[in-house]
């Protein structure tokens, strides 16, 4: 199925923020809950640990620099030099980090490290300085966190324990001990091991802020569908309403008026002409009103297919950055019966959700197109794509596929499935609307 869709994308929904518990007069659980809590937390965790960071490297290199001096012998001018070096490394590394930070990369889980060269290079001049002397051996401390926040799962506790073992042997090195005490073994391999459960304890605080996050952000959207949908259906029950009014009160008097003036003409003959102008002027209005009773009975308000689909885009968007969604339109839309446009709606969730869970894809556009008695609508992603023969659990999407094709067999239409692992998906949707043209 091939067209030549124009270019506009798909842009945000204007979005009121109510909940159906609004329009019901109740409370808004989304608010209760703070929608913007779970961000202020990491934000804050962060925060306070870079902060953390900035005082260890502050003041370690300071006191290590005096203690290489009065301790150590060390020349002070090479004892600050080598201070001056770890904290300006240090401290161009965070200017970097924060410039980056600036630029749309989150600080929440990775503390706005620059780059893992820029710890190496930071711990490399650190093992270069207990050389010099053992005092500079405690800025392991904050190293600890910076390799394990900067390598990764596997990478960082390995880096981890190397830091730890040459905080333990630096003093050997330098030649400035024989033999080591107690506290020199334990203070290095207990401070390694507090900053590898405190790394971990952050992360999975990190990793259920998110969480919270997402799932405030789904109830919101829930909300605001069923919010819609109850608007809808309170406007289709007035204007339902309205008609059996105006049926039973306008319409019957009306009708009755003109009973009335076809009795008043025979016993009347001499105001025949007068009583056929009432007549005449009633029946017309009677017509109106009965036309308007069918108006508001049938015509319950509808939403066009192009605004149904950017409002499945408006919500998958705000469950997430990725994938990044387009819509396209190619040629004049159509109006389609309520049940058609249903029937795509509750197939463009289906799909969207699919490409959200499964497909991994940076990137997905959905392209609907009017053709001469049928109507399209590709979903096209970049993702990891799979085998559609394979496809035969739930587990594995196998059944929401199966529902969809039944879904739309329903409606006379049909889905065809093209994927491969490793080369994106599409999924093209195709129902007729001959029918609807005829109607009109």
């Amino acid at each position: 199925m091939t067209s030549d869709p124009s270019n506009d994308p798909a842009g945000l929904r204007d979005r009121e923020g109510h909940s159906a518990l609004d329009v019901l007069g109740g409370p808004d659980p989304a608010a209760d809950l703070g929608a913007d809590a779970p961000s202020e937390t990491a934000a804050a965790l962060a925060t306070t640990l870079r902060g953390a960071m900035h005082v260890a490297f502050a003041v370690l290199p300071s006191v290590g620099a005096v203690r290489a001096h009065d301790a150590d012998a060390v020349p002070m001018p090479l004892a600050l030099a080598t201070a001056a070096v770890i904290v300006g490394i240090y401290v161009i590394g965070s200017r970097f980090a924060l410039r980056r930070g600036e630029a749309g990369r989150s600080a929440q889980i990775d503390l706005l490290l620059p780059s893992r060269g820029w710890v190496l290079a930071l711990t490399l001049t650190w093992m270069a300085s207990t050389l010099i002397s053992a005092a500079f051996v405690w800025i392991a401390f904050p190293l600890f966190f910076l390799v394990l926040f900067a390598l990764g799962r596997v990478a960082g506790p390995l880096a981890l324990g190397a830091v730890a073992l040459w905080a333990v042997v630096a003093p050997l090195l330098a030649e400035e001990t024989r033999s080591l005490a107690i506290g020199e073994v334990l203070g290095p391999v207990v401070g390694a091991a507090f900053s590898l459960i405190a790394h971990a304890v952050y992360r999975r605080l990190l990793i259920e802020t998110d969480r919270n996050r997402q799932l405030v952000t789904q109830l919101r959207a829930a909300q605001s569908e069923l919010a819609d949908s109850e608007r809808r259906k309170g406007i289709a029950e007035e204007r339902q309403r309205l008609a059996q009014d105006i049926h039973d009160t306008l319409a019957q008097g009306l009708n009755s008026i003109v009973l009335l003036s076809r009795g008043a003409r025979a016993a009347h003959p001499e105001a025949d002409e007068s009583f056929l102008r009432i007549e005449d002027t009633a029946r017309e209005n009677l017509a109106d009103a009965r036309r308007l009773v069918r108006d508001l009975a049938d015509r319950v308000p509808r939403t066009t297919l192009e605004q149904v689909l950017r409002g499945v885009i408006s919500r998958a968007e705000m469950l997430g950055e990725r994938p990044r969604w387009e819509l396209r339109i190619d040629g004049t839309p159509r109006e389609l019966a309520p049940a058609q446009v249903e029937t795509l709606h509750r197939a463009a969730q289906s799909l969207v959700a699919n490409v959200q869970h499964h497909a991994e894809a940076q990137r997905c556009v959905l392209t609907l197109a009017w053709w001469p008695g049928r109507v399209s609508l590709d979903v096209v992603d970049d993702g990891r794509g799979f085998d559609p023969s394979a496809i035969t659990s739930s587990h594995d999407g196998g059944d929401g596929l199966r529902l969809l094709r039944t879904r739309l067999s329903r409606a006379g239409g049909a889905v065809v499935i093209d994927s491969a692992p490793g080369e994106g998906t599409t999924v093209g949707l195709t129902l007729p609307t001959l029918t609807q043209e005829s109607d009109a």
